[in-house]
C-alpha cells in the first residue's frame, strides 16, 4: 500500500514502533503517496509475472475469496488492490466490490482489465473515502506489512464496516526483511517496501487490538512446494485439493510463505 520514503539520516530520528529494523532503526515513511505513485508508474512498464508465480498467486487469492464467503449483494472493498484480480473474483462470486489503490495508475488498470468491479476508487487507507459501518467486508491482501501506522488503518476499516462485518487480512509469514537503495530517494529502504514481520499469533494480536475478533487463522502458499510450480501443475486440481495439499505441507515441512487471518467486527 504505501512505500517507506526516506529513512532518517544517520544519528538522528526516531524509530518507527513495531517496523522491522536495520542497524537499530527503522525508515520513517515520508512522502508515501509520491512513493508509491512512483513506483506504481515504474512497475506498470514490468512484464508480465513468471507463470509458476502466476498460478500461485491465483491459487491465494481464490483461497481469501473462498474464507472470506463473500455474499451475494455484499459491498465488499478490496483496499491496495495490485491488479485487480482478487476484487474481480469476489465480483464472480456475487459481492459488490470496490478497489481501492492509492496510485491513480494502478486502479484505472483494474478497472480496465476488470470492468465487472462496481467501482474503482482512488484512495488512502488511512482516510477510507466511505461512510462508517457501510461496507459487509474489507480485504487487505498483502497490505498491512507496507503502513507504519497498521492500527490506524485497522481503526478505518473497523468505522467502515457494518456491525458483524467481516476482515480478512493476509500478510507474508516470517518473513526476512532484507534492506537496499530505493530507485526513488536513492536511501537505505526495506526491499519491496515491508516494514513489518509477522509471526502466526502476532497478526490476531493486532487485529483482536483494533476491535476485530479473530475467527481462523490460516497459512498459506508453501514455499518448498512452489519452488517446484506446484501450484502451475496443479491448475486443472480443485482448489480443495491443492489447499490439502499446501496444508499438509506447511504443518509437516514448514515454510509457509503468508499468513491469514480472518475476523468480524466487534461492539
Amino acid at each position: 500500500m504505501a512505500d517507506p520514503g526516506r529513512p532518517p539520516e544517520p544519528g538522528g530520528g526516531a524509530c518507527a514502533s513495531g517496523a522491522a529494523t536495520a542497524g537499530g532503526c527503522a525508515p520513517r515513511l515520508q512522502d508515501y503517496r509520491a512513493h508509491y505513485t512512483a513506483d506504481a508508474e515504474f512497475l506498470s512498464c514490468y512484464e508480465p509475472m513468471h507463470a509458476d508465480r502466476q498460478a500461485a498467486e491465483k491459487r491465494r487469492l481464490g483461497w481469501l475469496v473462498r474464507c472470506l464467503a463473500p455474499r451475494r449483494g455484499e459491498r465488499l472493498l478490496d483496499i491496495g488492490c495490485g491488479s485487480g484480480l482478487l476484487g474481480s473474483l469476489g465480483a464472480a462470486a456475487g459481492a459488490r466490490v470496490c478497489v481501492l489503490d492509492i496510485a491513480w495508475r494502478g486502479v484505472a488498470g483494474a478497472r480496465a482489465r476488470f470492468p465487472q468491479l462496481e467501482q474503482a476508487v482512488v484512495g488512502d487507507a488511512y482516510a477510507l473515502p466511505f461512510a462508517s459501518e457501510s461496507l459487509g467486508a474489507v480485504v487487505l491482501s498483502e497490505v498491512l506489512e507496507h503502513l507504519e501506522d497498521m492500527p490506524r488503518a485497522l481503526a478505518e476499516v473497523r468505522r467502515a464496516l457494518r456491525p458483524a462485518g467481516r476482515v480478512l487480512v493476509s500478510v507474508p509469514y516470517r518473513e526476512r526483511i532484507l534492506y537496499h537503495l530505493c530507485i526513488h530517494c536513492n536511501r537505505l529502504t526495506p526491499a519491496n517496501a515491508h516494514l513489518h514481520r509477522f509471526g502466526r499469533g502476532d497478526l490476531e494480536s493486532l487485529l483482536a487490538a483494533s476491535g476485530l475478533q479473530p475467527r481462523r487463522t490460516w497459512l498459506l502458499t508453501n514455499k518448498l512446494l512452489e519452488r517446484v510450480g506446484f501450484s502451475r501443475w496443479t491448475q486443472a486440481w480443485p482448489q480443495s485439493c491443492w489447499r490439502l495439499i499446501d496444508a499438509a505441507a506447511n504443518r509437516l515441512l514448514g515454510h509457509a510463505g503468508y499468513v491469514c487471518v480472518l475476523a468480524t467486527k466487534v461492539r
